[in-house]
């Protein structure tokens, strides 16, 4: 009997003709090879087998694997041995599975492999849906495109509309930017060029400066959204954002970050710290140039204060105006530029010994740095000036705090957990 119905199945076969495994069921499963077919009873269920290079389809689907059992009753079909799922331009490869016909449903177990020739996903479990084209994975789940990788604790996969999302311990690698970005949930809208990481994000930016030191980049924030305008990329942080770079933090509830221009652009309440010097306003343009700190415009009730005394932690030196403008160089902070409204308090030495304060207002101030030392002070139209004895300021230093004045406590700081999630090796799945 057996011999029979394996004979009857080859000369099906050779004829050309589709052999149903199901025949009620109103979606067939086509046999398209098998070096043989047995048939057995499985836990009470009848079943047949198909061994040795096993080809089936079911519509534009195409299964191949060294070994299959299909159950009569639900036509769903056990996948054993170097299982390869194809629909249109996508592979789906595991060592084994089941592939629910009714559903049409593959589930790969063990291990799996999908690759649709834009992006490849592995992970320990998988599952993809042939109808809407869905694919969801979990446990060390990792996927790799031409740009970046992005590895999670399970990930669901829409093909048509080409959305991620992620959940659980994400992370996210820009391979061009030297990006990485660390959150619990991650979706990314590949048609629209649009991505969005929640859930107390991280971002960490790795860069070299022309003096061949490294420089990073450490941002924080409740939310992180990536937008690609034509060839401008921007990244958005919203909410509680904390920036720490070198020598220079930043507080804000709004930035935008321009990668290719190397600015970013704070509001909503924002302070910059640079060295010793808090600098505050309605809203902070970071300028940098070849990865360095160029200058930074303050609009809008613009506030620096420095504290440069260290033996007097009351003595601070204080600028404000409508606008102030300061420019760096490669030995730190060269002139400061205030417009409109301009007012000055700063503390006087001779060599280390203090003696005094002056305060002086006008339409202009500019002061200049050399060594990290003020070597200018200039004013321009409207000037008034004060000079106080160090014995009339010691002890009264709170006196000659201008209108808006506020030292702050909770400059942000590098932080071991920042770099917690940064993989050192380099990933073999990446695409060159």
């Amino acid at each position: 009997m057996r011999k029979f119905r394996i004979r009857a199945l080859w000369i099906a076969l050779a004829a050309g003709c589709a052999v149903d495994l199901h025949a009620q069921s109103e979606k067939l499963i086509v046999i398209e090879h098998a070096d043989s077919l047995l048939g057995r009873t499985i836990d009470g269920e009848q079943a047949q087998e198909l061994i040795g290079a096993v080809r089936f389809s079911q519509d534009r689907v195409r299964v191949e694997c060294d070994r299959a059992i299909q159950f009569k009753s639900s036509g769903n079909v056990q996948l054993l041995g170097n299982v390869t799922v194809y629909d249109d331009s996508l592979t789906m490869k595991f060592p084994r599975g089941m592939y629910y016909r009714g559903e049409r449903r593959a589930v790969a177990l063990d291990s799996v492999r999908l690759d649709d020739g834009k992006t490849v996903l592995t992970a320990r479990f998988g599952e993809y849906h042939i109808d809407p084209k869905k694919a969801f994975f979990k446990t060390q789940v990792v996927a790799t495109d031409r740009e970046s990788q992005l590895r999670a604790d399970s990930l669901t996969y829409f093909r048509t509309e080409q959305l991620t999302n992620a959940f659980g311990n994400v992370e996210v690698e820009s391979f061009a930017d030297n990006l990485k970005i660390r959150g619990r949930r991650f979706e990314s809208f590949k048609k629209g060029e649009y991505t969005r990481m929640t859930e107390r994000p991280v971002l960490v930016k790795v860069d070299t400066t022309s003096l061949a030191q490294i420089d990073t980049l450490v941002v924080r924030s409740n939310v992180m959204e990536s937008y690609r305008l034509d060839t401008l990329r921007k990244l958005i942080a919203t909410d509680s954002v904390e920036i720490v770079r070198s020598e220079m933090a930043a507080v804000a509830g709004l930035a935008v970050f321009f990668t290719d221009g190397d600015s970013i652009h704070l509001r909503k309440s924002p302070v910059v710290w640079y060295q010793q010097t808090q600098v505050s306003g309605d809203s902070i343009d970071v300028y940098l140039k070849q990865r360095k700190l160029d200058r930074v415009r303050v609009l809008g009730n613009a506030f620096a204060i420095s504290q440069g005394d260290s033996l007097n932690k009351e003595k601070f030196d204080q600028l404000t105006g409508e606008e102030m403008l300061m420019r760096f160089g490669e030995k730190g902070l060269e002139r400061m530029d205030v417009i409109s409204r301009a007012i000055s308090v700063y503390h006087l030495y001779e060599d280390t010994t203090a003696n005094g304060l002056n305060k002086i207002s006008g339409d202009h101030i500019v002061m200049l740095w050399e060594n990290k030392k003020l070597v200018s002070l200039k004013v321009y139209g409207g000037i008034e000036g004060q000079y106080f004895p160090e014995n009339l300021t010691t002890g009264k230093e709170k006196e000659f705090a201008l209108a808006g004045f506020h030292w702050r406590g909770d400059r942000p700081q590098m932080r071991a957990s920042d770099f917690s999630f940064i993989n050192p090796t380099k990933n073999d799945n990446k695409k060159k």
